[in-house]
Order: C-alpha cells, then structure tokens, then sequence
C-alpha cells in the first residue's frame, strides 16, 4: 500500500508558495512548483535540473530536487526507500548551503528545515508502531519493518540521535550485534553526542561477543567523560569480575572511598561489588553441595552391590572428604568476604542511617548468609547437627529482618523490599506477617 502522507503536506506547501510568489522570475523553478502541486516528481526534476544548468548555485533547485525525491521515496515500500531519501537529503544539503552562503531567507528557505523534520518525524515514529514496549519480545516481521523505517529515518536526518539509539536496539534485538555495534559507535565517535547510556550499550555488545577487555576500555572512556557517575565504576568492577580478576575489580571501587572516606554511598557500592563475591562463591557452594548429595548416594549404592570392593568405596569415600574439605574453604571464604562488606555497610548506615538501599543490602547480607546454613542442614546425616545448622540459619534470618523492616518502612513502595520480607517471614514462621509481605509485594 502506497504512503501518501508526506506528498500531500509537500503539495499543499507548494500551493501557499503559488499565491505568495506572484513575482518569480524563474521559469524552471515555477514549473517545478506546478509539477509538484499535480504530483509530477519526474517533471519536478526536469525542471529543477534545467533551472541548475541555468545557475548552478540555484539553491531552490536543489531544494525541489530533494522534495521530488523525498516525495518519490515516500510512496514505496520501506525497505525501498533508501536510495531516494539518500538522493534528497544530498541536495537538501546542497539547498541549505546555498541558501546560508547567499543569505536567502524565501519560503523555501524558510520550508527547509520543517519538511526535513516532518518527513523523520513520519518515518521514526512509522518505526516505532510496530513495536512491543519490550522491544526483545517483539516479532521478527515487526523488528525488519522498524528497522527499514529507522534506517530511512536516520538516513533524511542524519542528526537524530534518538532514531540511531532505537535503531540500534532494534538490530540487537534482531541479533545483528555487528551492526547495533556500528551504530552505537557511529552516535559516540562521529556524531559526539553519546551519553552514559550509549557507553553502557556499546560495552554490552562487546560483552556479548566476549570482547571484555574492549568493553573495560569503553567503560573507562566513559568514567572520563562521566567523573561523577558511581554506576560506571561498578560496570567496570562488573567486567573484571567477568574475566575473573577479583583484585582488579575490587582495586577500581577502592578508589570511591579513597576519594571521599565520608561519603556512604562509595561505602555502598563497595559494599555490593563485594558482596557480588561472596553471591558467586555461595552460589558454586550450592553447586558442589549438590554433588556432594548425588556421590552421597553413589557411595551408599555402591555399598549395597554385591561385587563392590573396599577400594572402590574408599575411593568414592576420599572424593567425598574432598569435596566436603573444598566447600567447607569456600564457607569460610564467603564469610570473610561477607564480614568485609557488612563492616562497610555498618560504616556507611552510621553515616546516612536512613538510607533504605544500606538497610536492604545489610539484609539480603544475612539472608544469604542463613541460606548457607540452610544447605549445610539439607546435608547434614547427624539429626542434631542439622538442627545445629537449623537454629543457626534461623538467628540469621532474624538479623537480616529488622534491616528488611527499616528498609520498607523508609520506602514502602519498594516491592522488592516486601519480596524479600515476604521470604523471612515465610521462613520464620510468621504467617500474618508474611501475608501482609506478600500483599505489598503484589505476589
């Protein structure tokens, strides 16, 4: 189906200039006005090209031969549309120079700009229809068809830096890393407009190619130009962490608290990028746990067979005492870590007590903390040790609660602070409590 909108706006321009310029003197350029009135691109160029070869530095010819080719554009398919809308925007350019250079402020002149605006305006937004508000979600079909609007789009208006941003979500989405990765380049290096958002985009792709170590230069590039967004440096500790270098990583958010010792929120952020450590370690602590379950079992099946030897088992026996050796040094690890990030964050709450991401964070601290203690019971063979790990997870749980409290009762409309208040309860045994947690966090 043929696009008519943008023609019709043209025409309509074209006709206001007919009443307004009873004075032209130029034939060429009234006949490519009365061309475009009846909708006549190919003779609009005719004569906008005759009135150029009469005066090469006609800048209402070229202005003509944009609008004919911006008309023509506009009335095929969008994935057709390129060449035209390159064609136009080039004598566009060409109009708008000249116009500057010989300071002609005619309607045309004047016109520039908007048909230039109204025509991107048609197109970014054509390519914005398509699509689900999460734009991952939405279907291929959808995504091409985005994609040939916002490249028309960024093609007749070369400056919009919100029509590249959304193309290049698009082309992610459409998992052209390659090209998601161009575009964001091309906003940041040549168009020199790109914000801390373009920074995080660009490294994102290139963390996607595993290509961290470009990425920890994009991101330091960005430090540069952003000094005071603490995010940064928590992304850059982020992709350390990624290539497994601990020390690198906690060396970066380091230099937060050695900047300013007094400020909380340094505390905060290096609180959690430790904290980050200790959620890895815990999380390969479940991991080996499980193992440890399934040889369990191995070792009391082999038992049981008839054919099993005593070498076979103390052979599964000793890998047993291995792995239990292993996790045990990874628990021990995780609470030396745990207890630098809570010594942090005690620091950080004497110094803004009323913050509720401090609160939340000390929680979720002791929370994990519990969970450990919970798997060491899940464990556990001897009735009484378990109960051991029981009531130690249990006390856990009720340190990480008041902070939990404070943290929702200083923001009441985090929900995330009801979740989490929602699983102690839960945990605790408090059953009205947890119900009410429950209703505010809308689970």
């Amino acid at each position: 189906m043929k696009k008519t909108f943008y023609p019709h706006i043209l025409t309509a321009v074209a006709m206001l200039f007919l009443v307004m310029s009873c004075g032209i003197t130029d034939p060429n350029i009234e006949s490519a006005r009365l061309a475009l009135i009846q909708a006549d691109y190919e003779e609009v160029i005719a004569s906008a090209e005759d009135a150029i070869e009469a005066n090469p530095d006609n800048p209402d010819a070229y202005y003509y031969l944009g609008v004919a080719y911006a008309s023509m554009a506009s009335e095929q398919d969008p994935e057709d549309r390129l060449e035209n809308y390159e064609t136009a925007r080039e004598h566009f350019d060409t109009a708008r120079r000249l116009y500057d250079e010989q300071e002609i402020s005619n309607d045309e002149a004047e016109n520039l700009p908007e048909i230039i605006v109204e025509t991107w305006g048609w197109e970014h937004n054509s390519g914005i229809e398509p699509l689900t508000d999460d734009i991952l979600s939405s279907e291929e079909d959808s995504l091409q068809l985005a994609r040939h609007h916002l490249n028309n789009a960024t093609t007749i208006n070369p400056d919009s830096v919100q029509s590249f941003n959304l193309l290049a979500e698009v082309q992610f989405a459409l998992g052209d890393l390659e090209a998601a990765e161009e575009t964001t380049r091309h906003v940041i290096y040549e168009m020199e407009r790109g914000d801390l958002f373009n920074y995080y985009r660009l490294a994102h792709y290139m963390m996607e190619t595993d290509r961290d170590r470009e990425a920890i230069a994009v991101l330091q590039e960005a430090r540069e130009q952003f000094p005071d967004e603490i995010e940064v440096i928590q992304e850059i500790a982020n992709a350390y962490l990624r290539l497994g270098e601990t020390d690198e990583a906690m060396e970066v958010v380091g230099e937060l608290i050695e900047r300013d010792p007094e400020n909380p929120q340094y505390r905060l952020v290096y609180a959690t990028q430790i904290y980050q450590l200790v959620q890895d370690i815990d999380d390969e602590i479940r991991d080996m746990q499980d193992e440890i379950y399934d040889l369990s079992r191995e070792v009391r099946q082999i038992a049981q067979e008839p054919g099993a030897t005593e070498e076979d088992i103390q052979d599964q026996l000793a890998e047993l005492e291995r792995l239990e050796s292993e996790v045990e040094g990874m628990i021990e690890q995780s609470f030396t870590l745990s207890e630098d990030a809570e010594n942090e964050l005690m620091t950080a709450l004497d110094m803004n007590p009323d913050n509720p991401d401090i609160h939340f964070t000390l929680g979720i601290v002791y929370q994990n903390r519990a969970a450990v203690y919970q798997g060491l019971r899940n464990m556990a063979d001897d009735m009484e040790q378990a109960e051991e790990y029981d009531n130690t997870a249990r006390e856990y749980l009720e340190e990480a609660l008041p902070y939990y409290e404070r943290a929702a009762e200083l923001d009441p409309d985090d929900v995330e602070y009801w979740r989490s208040l929602f699983r102690v309860y839960t945990n605790l045994g408090m059953e009205e409590e947890a119900q009410e947690a429950r209703e505010r966090a809308g689970l």
